[in-house]
């Protein structure tokens, strides 16, 4: 910086030392403002190089405009990095890059066979045809699973986290499109008490949707009785029993056409967000890392997991404004601030936007002082790397699948 305090234009020239400013830039954490003018500064520079940079550094420049690499899935990143760096011809090494791919490609054999296990799986408890109102999207959810963790040691975890998010997706549409209050409340008691005898008193979908998450936990339960580690189910239920009741409390902002504040909106929809729930759900299968104290961790909804949860739902609420107009459904943030702060249109998503980068620096900051085993932490922060991926440009990749499209078919089915 010069003299002033300014960054020296000088730099404007340097593209590799801008790049790396750049992406350095993302680790900043609350009050660290020196680092938001590094990207302001950055970013415009970047921007102005790439008309007259090579088609291969330019796309380099675009991916870290686009995402920086502090939010990106490791998978994902390496699968367009790969690509990037094939066309380097003067730095690449053949060893390295042939290397890289092998390495891809044996990953690539495991994830196709895990999918298509999963895709079984989802066919034999009939959802597609059993619950058509509920969302068909078992290979987003692996997608989605395969940015928490894709190493080869955590094949088993991603199997029984899959099943997991299945729970959390069926219930989302439960609470969100299907029942009626008074169906809601009893599908809620039912869930409080894991009892399949209540069951009957239900309608004939929530009947089912019901006894298919029964199901599901209990397949969940055996395969952590082969290691003994049964508390684990407990804590799952425990979290998944929070959850259904902050569902139930949207619902009941939705009939009653409820417009809270920003900050009681957010009070209920990060816990809505389910990161507590995913959290544990990813912990279940990690092996003897995973202990009673880290359980109990995210039973106590730590600030990382709610600043996820904060990314995640404002996020969410940016992909799917556009697509819950037109019908019934609890208000949303951008929804709130027009109302609370009257915000047009672009200001709510101006306020919210600073929100959301707010959110990543408190994940940062977090992420520095926690003493939880790394291997741990790593699966919420690759949670919220995720969610930039499938809320990516505004859109809800999740329920828009077509908007994943591309990226699945990176990761599962194209060769490199």
């Amino acid at each position: 910086m010069d003299d002033k305090g300014k960054f020296k234009e000088e730099m404007s020239n340097d593209l590799n030392g801008l790049l790396s400013l750049y992406e350095a830039a993302y680790l900043g954490i609350p009050g660290e403002d020196l680092l938001d003018e590094a990207i302001s500064f950055t970013r415009s520079h970047l921007q102005s190089h790439l008309k007259h940079i090579g088609p291969s550094l330019a796309r380099k420049v675009m991916h870290a405009l686009e995402t920086p690499l502090r939010r990106r899935t490791s998978r994902l990143n390496a699968r367009l990095y790969i690509s990037i760096y094939e066309e380097d011809t003067e730095a690449k090494n053949d060893v390295v890059f042939e290397l890289a791919k092998l390495d891809f490609h044996i990953l690539q054999l495991l994830h196709r066979e895990e999918v298509k296990k999963i895709s079984m799986w989802w066919k034999d408890i009939g959802m597609p045809t059993k619950l058509t109102f509920a969302r068909d999207r078992i290979v987003e959810l692996y997608f989605w699973i395969l940015g928490v963790y894709f190493e080869p040691q955590y094949s088993r975890a991603r199997m029984m986290m899959v099943k997991g998010m299945f729970m959390i997706s069926l219930m989302d549409d439960v609470y969100d499109s299907y029942g009626t209050m008074a169906e809601l409340q009893y599908f809620t008691s039912a869930i409080q008490r894991w009892d399949l005898k209540v069951a009957d008193e239900m309608e004939e979908c929530l009947r089912v949707a019901f006894f298919v998450i029964y199901q599901t936990i209990g397949e969940l339960e055996d395969e952590v009785l082969k290691d003994g580690k049964l508390y684990r189910i407990d804590y799952l239920r425990k979290e998944f029993e929070k959850l259904v009741i902050a569902y139930l409390e949207e619902s009941k902002w939705r009939d009653e056409s409820y417009v809270p504040s920003l900050a009681e909106h957010l009070e209920l929809s990060i816990k809505t967000a389910g990161l507590h729930f995913v959290t544990c759900a990813s912990f279940i299968g990690m092996g003897e890392i995973v202990g009673k104290h880290s359980f109990d961790w995210v039973a106590s909804f730590p600030q990382i997991i709610k600043d996820a949860g904060k990314m995640g739902r404002l996020k969410n609420d940016f992909g799917s404004f556009e697509a819950k107009m037109g019908r019934k459904h609890i208000v949303s943030t951008i929804h709130c601030c027009m109302n609370e702060f009257g915000d047009s249109l672009e200001e709510a998503k101006s306020r919210l936007l600073h929100l959301v980068e707010d959110a990543w620096k408190g994940i940062n900051k977090e992420r520095l002082h926690l003493t939880i085993p790394h291997a741990l932490l790593a699966r919420v922060f690759n949670i919220a790397c995720t969610m930039e991926t499938i809320y990516y440009r505004n859109r809800d990749g999740y329920t828009e699948s077509n908007a994943l499209k591309n990226s699945i078919s990176l990761l599962l089915v194209q060769p490199i």
